[in-house]
């Protein structure tokens, strides 16, 4: 019994400690910014220290009873300090008061322990005891790589922060607000709802944080120019996004690639979960803008048609931002889209065909840039078609501020990119297979019940977010025996709808907060009631669909060759994220 719990011991603490963080963040007592680098730091320190070998050496050196005695004193120094950081949280005593505790009780713990200590001062033992704890692994691997990790995501996000500046300084935002407000009246509900489906249907094939920025510096200043609130905005905005990369087949290919599933049970149920989240978006817009558009925003609609811009952008330059966008497309995603209707006429197979000749055209010449280049095409063509004297300056400041603009969200990305590194380390992800075998449903009842309520696990890369321990906790339900490879994917793409509208550690939910100058954690709250219920509604689908051809205690053909679902898992997904947008139902997703 003992030797089970010690097994369970470091996974029950890493769930505890995501637990904690993720109330204190929802609380918003201590911010993401803080929040994730710790998580980090505390996963890597439960889960990659060698604490056997760490005693056992300090027991060594010391002596046993040395060791037993500093030990005793450590435990009540800690639950000193622990007692001390309680009182203070409840403000019954001062920080320095606080501070100066800790002081005194470390000092006493060295003075208590002076002898034992010292015989641990040797640079021998020193690096026996650091070789232990694995500092450089988790310096290099978790801190540094970390920190590292999305460099292309925040690399792109500055870009984009110039382009959106530099739209703005040239006047070509308000223009085009302007424009859009003329031509799509005074009803933020109708303009809500055609925001929605556009980025729906945009995202159907672009994908990444950059397509992200592209879009949304259209798409969102176009809404708050209406009065649609900035939370209302956004969760618009991420409706849409998700809702199109569930729509989009390059993510199929996950599910199809890592769980063994044919292509047409992956299409199917991501149709049905397509319609939840188009369902769920026309709830939220009707809820947040139908019922109170007369009193919120009629005046606001009204003023914005009645006061002109004293100078409007030229009408070419409104392409700016629209030419990245049209840069980085790829069309021959559309024509894999088209081939899903092929064999129904004649001509619509011969126009298929044209289509795919010329996206394969495009691809290869024109089209397909990458998003650091369509950001600078689109620079350009900002500068050519606006020009004027100070143009270089305005180029200057539209640079540092664009930076300036981006670096909260660039500041978080170090934290996200850290986080993900720990939870993807083998020595953290393992200690989590003994705890979640114990936990896998054996009946449609508790399938749904029981997912549904552990939904925001799939939140902070946690054990049901398919970017960050998912990959691994997938595997661990398909060789259970108790779940079929589709209702595995049923779990991921339902509770992946939280991961990807509401988690605050995706990096197209920190541009778009930072962009719209809101809380990331907001964003989440306001999204997370109706989110959930799209999850349980997902999971019902799910489990009507595809129960018919589960059997308990019999795994599930996993691929033609009935490879294990680890070696699967692990042979296509190596890393088990993408690096471009974390959930396209992610690279993103990351």
């Amino acid at each position: 019994m003992l030797v089970q719990f010690l097994d369970y011991l470091p996974g029950m603490i890493m769930i505890f400690i995501f637990l904690v963080m993720m109330v204190l963040m929802y609380l918003r007592k201590i911010s993401a910014l803080l929040a994730l680098p710790l998580m980090a730091l505390l996963f890597s320190l439960v889960g990659i220290v060698d604490y056997s070998q760490f005693f056992h050496i300090m027991a060594k050196e010391m002596g046993w009873a040395a060791f037993h005695t500093f030990c005793l004193h450590g435990g009540i120094g800690a639950a000193l300090v622990l007692g001390l950081a309680v009182l203070a949280g409840r403000q019954l005593v001062k920080v320095h008061i606080v501070v100066l505790g800790c002081l005194v009780i470390l000092g006493g713990l060295i003075l208590l322990n002076f002898e034992a200590i010292g015989r641990l001062l040797s640079l021998a033992v020193i690096g026996k005891l650091l070789g232990a704890a694995q500092a450089h692994e988790i310096v290099d691997t978790v801190i540094h790589d970390g920190a590292l990790k999305l460099h292309d995501a925040y690399t792109v996000a500055i870009f984009g922060g110039i382009l959106a500046v530099l739209v703005r300084e040239k006047k070509i935002a308000e223009t085009f607000i302007k424009y859009a407000a003329e031509l799509a009246g005074d009803n933020p509900f109708v303009v809500g709802m055609v925001m929605m489906f556009v980025t729906f249907v945009l995202f159907t094939t672009l994908g990444g944080l950059g397509a992200i920025i592209m879009v949304g510096t259209i798409i969102l200043p176009i809404m708050l120019s209406l009065g649609i609130p900035a939370l209302v905005a956004a969760g618009i905005f991420l409706v849409g996004i998700c809702a199109g990369g569930t729509f989009n087949p390059g993510n199929w290919a996950l599910y199809e690639s890592s769980l063994g599933i044919a292509r047409e049970k992956v299409q199917t149920f991501a149709l049905l979960i397509i319609v939840l989240y188009l369902v769920t978006g026309m709830i939220f817009i009707g809820l947040n803008l139908l019922t109170r558009r007369r009193r919120h925003y009629w005046s606001v609609a009204s003023k914005a048609r009645l006061e002109e811009p004293a100078r409007r952008a030229p009408l070419i330059s409104l392409l700016s931002p629209v030419i990245p966008i049209i840069l980085v497309f790829k069309l021959t995603n559309f024509s894999n889209l088209f081939s899903y209707i092929k064999g129904y006429a004649l001509w619509l197979d011969q126009a298929i065909e044209i289509f795919t000749r010329f996206a394969t055209f495009w691809d290869l010449n024109i089209g397909a840039w990458d998003f650091i280049p369509a950001f600078i095409a689109g620079l350009a063509f900002c500068l050519i078609t606006t020009w004027e004297k100070d143009n270089i300056k305005i180029l200057t400041k539209s640079a540092i501020e664009g930076a300036e603009s981006v670096m909260p969200a660039v500041l978080l990305m170090f934290g996200i990119g850290m986080l993900l590194q720990a939870v993807r380390h083998p020595d953290v992800s393992v200690h989590l297979t003994p705890i979640v075998k114990q936990f896998i449903p054996s009946g449609p009842l508790l399938y749904i019940i029981g997912f549904g309520l552990c939904a925001p696990l799939a939140l902070y890369r946690g054990p049901l977010n398919i970017w960050g321990l998912g990959l691994g906790i997938a595997a661990l339900f398909l060789d259970s025996g108790r779940l079929s490879a589709p209702l595995v994917m049923g779990v991921f793409m339902s509770v992946g709808a939280i991961q990807g509208v509401c988690d605050p550690t995706n990096t197209h939910n920190v541009w778009i907060a930072s962009y719209l100058s809101e809380d990331v954690i907001r964003i989440m709250k306001k999204m997370l009631p109706f989110i959930w219920v799209l999850a349980f509604a997902g999971l019902f689908v799910s489990s009507l669909i595809f129960y018919k051809d589960f059997t308990p205690h019999q795994k599930s053909a996993l691929t033609s060759q009935d490879a294990p679902a680890s070696q699967i898992i692990s042979s296509s997904h190596p890393t088990g994220v993408s690096t471009q947008m974390e959930y396209l139902p992610d690279s993103s997703r990351i």
